[in-house]
């Protein structure tokens, strides 16, 4: 028979070991690789990497499309209604016809649903909008797409 002394022993060799053992299992060795990759890595309050934008129209590229021209806008603004000292400010409900290929078929604005309303106004935005270039729909058809143009204080407007 074994003493109690040394089944204690051998007991607490058999924990040890399968204490290292699972030490061992979950942490990586330390390398020179390990090292760069974690020098590689980006800080924890980097912003995340943007997606890749998607070569056809959607939602995304289309609304930065739109806002990469909205100096135009606004100079359509201060051309016909913002002339005026005491001039209205608003927002003007769009709808821009995209084709295949990525050029405006013909935009369209909603008098009902914008709160500013000036012929003068829909006429440039009109013109202006006719000359941007969008990515090409995925199924080559004419994709109509809305857009609000905010033209208040704060927004596009100063």
């Amino acid at each position: 028979m074994s003493s109690p002394r040394l089944r204690f022993t051998l007991a607490s060799a058999l924990l040890l070991s399968a204490a290292c053992k699972k030490e061992a299992e979950t942490s990586p060795p330390a390398t020179a690789d390990a090292a760069a990759e974690g020098a590689a890595e980006a800080p924890a309050d980097a912003p995340a990497a943007e997606e890749e934008e998607s070569p056809y129209l959607d939602v995304a590229n289309f609304n930065k499309a739109v806002e990469a021209h909205a100096d135009e806008i606004v100079a359509c603004y201060k051309d016909t209604t913002g002339k005026a000292a005491d001039a209205p400010t608003g927002r003007v409900k769009a709808t821009i016809v995209v084709d295949g290929d990525g050029k405006v078929k013909k935009t369209t604005f909603d008098p009902q649903r914008s709160t500013l309303k000036d012929d003068k106004l829909f006429a440039c935005m009109q013109e202006k909008i006719g000359a941007w270039k969008f990515n090409i729909t995925l199924n080559g058809a004419d994709s109509p797409m809305p857009y609000t143009f905010d033209l208040t204080s704060g927004a596009l407007l100063p």
